[in-house]
């Protein structure tokens, strides 16, 4: 809670408890009313029911401001206002002689509440000024006596002025104490309050707290970076509206109380551990885990829940890639040994053809034919073996500065003037994308990536090549160029789309299911990254970053 809503919170509380005090008065003023026989002046009575009058319209003025100005500069409005209509009814009903001076203490007990331990000694100070002049002045005559039994004799005036100084005095050094403590209170629990706010905000992993009724109390600044939501976008939210797979998971029960059914059901001291998928404010999808504990009042009795969650899509996503290289390194080491052991049979097959047809020049035609069949499928077998080594040894990387800007563009126009003229592509580069690598294989990679998303799409089809800088904290550390390829074409369906980047995995008729696996090594091997994201019917796009080199 901050300054303006605490203020606003004790300006209310206190409403109803001056609110009382003045039908207290308005009681007293109504009664002497009714007797009148009693010996109370027409005075008297009207500046009693002015009193009742400007107590109530003091009162509803605090209220409004508030509710509606949040109580800020409030506290000082009100001791003034309070101090006024004190003194104003003490003054009608008799000034030393009033019953009401003790209302005086109730204002230095207040200012000091409100105010702090300065308050209340200005204000004791200030009670016991305006109580003086009221007794002296009545006494000296330059004050007109409104209590209709006349003016109190010296003693009366004396006794009475000292033990009210004397008591505001008292109630101010005890009002001044107390003040004091609650402030250093305030103080300590404010820093603890400090303390553990840093320590939450710095967990390394996403923390927040719900409620028995299963609402989100506290969200912690990690929380806020990986769902995208910021803490006053979410307290106060069911649990469910924000993770709805966690509130439907099998592990944690289904129906309205997922989180208590966990904490009471769960071994290990009410711990739950899982994983769940959660679309993040940006609607990108991410894997989280968590561990789910019960959260404790200081008699043991569960409140509420704690929720820790770290995202590990990263992870996951590195796992796969890992096993995804450990598999094609077995089924490149594979390729590369047939490879080699065919393409020597294979040449000799391909060279005995082409004596045979230069040697038999009368052959029949149909033999002709044959021996041409022959040959174009040596030939293609021979690209495929081709392939089939690009794929298992890339080679060594022999690096050196390519500026992206100018090969993406040359692959630009060769798809118009050449392979493609009806290609639509769009490039979106930033200047100066220069990253380290082999220019020849790199250009093998982005032209097979933009060949492929050409043959992905229809008539209407575009491709966009977009180039851009990725920050080092956005890349794991390190600053990177990223290359994103996007179509419009019909997609990948799900159930492929974790084997596209499988060897030999081809949905082409004549294709090889070598081009996309040998992208993969390639980047790889100059030390990048290679994301895909597609859903059917919607297009596929495909980023590769790579280590950016220094201008």
């Amino acid at each position: 809670m901050n300054a303006r809503e605490q203020t606003t919170s004790v300006s209310l509380s206190v409403f109803a408890g001056r609110l009382l005090i003045i039908v207290l008065i308005f009681g007293l003023a109504l009664l002497m009313q009714l007797r009148g026989d009693a010996g109370y002046s027409e005075r008297e009575l009207l500046s009693l029911w002015a009193l009742v009058v400007a107590g109530f319209s003091l009162t509803v003025i605090y209220g409004l401001l508030a509710a509606y100005a949040g109580g800020l500069g409030l506290p000082l409005v009100e001791l003034a206002g309070d101090g006024l209509l004190i003194s104003g009814l003490v003054y009608c009903t008799g000034g030393a002689r009033s019953l009401f001076g003790f209302l005086y203490l109730i204002w230095i007990v207040h200012a000091a509440i409100r105010s702090g331990a300065r308050a209340a000694i200005v204000t004791s100070a200030s009670a016991t000024l305006v109580f003086g002049l009221m007794v002296f002045g009545t006494a000296e005559g330059w004050l007109p006596v409104f209590d209709s039994s006349g003016v109190a004799s010296p003693a009366e005036l004396l006794r009475a002025m000292g033990t009210h100084t004397l008591a505001f005095v008292a109630v101010a050094m005890l009002a001044h104490r107390f003040a004091r403590e609650v402030e250093v209170g305030q103080d300590e629990l404010y820093e603890l309050g400090e303390i553990h706010q840093r320590i939450v905000d710095n967990v390394s992993s996403g923390l927040l707290t719900v409620s028995q009724a299963q609402r989100i109390t506290s969200f912690n600044r990690e929380a806020e970076r990986i769902t995208g939501y910021s803490s006053k976008d979410v307290i106060g939210w069911p649990l469910g509206d924000l993770f709805p797979d966690l509130a439907a998971s099998e592990t944690l029960g289904a129906g309205a109380g997922p989180v208590r059914e966990v904490a009471e059901d769960a071994g290990d001291g009410g711990l739950a551990r899982g994983q769940i998928r959660f679309c993040n404010r940006e609607q990108e999808e991410l894997c989280l885990g968590f561990s789910l504990s019960t959260l404790s009042d200081e008699e043991g009795q569960p409140e509420g829940s704690v929720l820790i969650f770290q995202d590990l899509t990263r992870v996951l996503q590195l796992e796969e890639e890992l096993r995804r290289s450990e598999r094609l390194s077995a089924v490149g080491q594979l390729a590369a040994g047939l490879a080699h052991e065919i393409r020597n049979p294979l040449a000799s097959l391909s060279g005995a053809i082409e004596l045979l047809a230069s040697d038999l020049p009368e052959v029949d035609p149909n033999s002709r034919r044959l021996m041409r069949i022959v040959q174009r499928e040596t030939g293609r077998l021979d690209r495929l073996v081709s392939s089939f080594l690009s794929y298992a040894g890339p080679g060594p990387v022999q690096r050196e500065q390519v500026v992206l800007n100018e090969l993406l563009e040359e692959l630009g126009q060769l798809l118009e003037s050449g392979e493609c003229p009806a290609a639509r592509v769009y490039l979106e580069l930033s200047p100066e994308l220069c990253v380290f690598g082999n220019p020849d294989q790199l250009r093998q990679v982005f032209w097979n990536l933009v060949l492929n998303a050409v043959e992905a799409g229809g008539a209407d089809n575009e491709i966009r090549v977009r180039g851009a800088h990725v920050a080092a904290e956005e890349a794991d550390g390190s600053p990177m160029v990223e290359v994103e390829i996007s179509d419009q074409g019909e997609g990948i369906p799900a159930e492929i789309l974790e084997r596209v980047f499988e060897p030999f995995f081809t949905t082409k008729p004549k294709g090889t299911g070598l081009g996309l696996a040998t992208v993969h090594r390639v980047v790889e091997a100059h030390g990048g990254q290679l994301l895909l994201k597609s859903r059917s019917g919607e297009g596929t796009s495909v980023r590769v970053r790579l280590p950016a080199a220094p201008l």
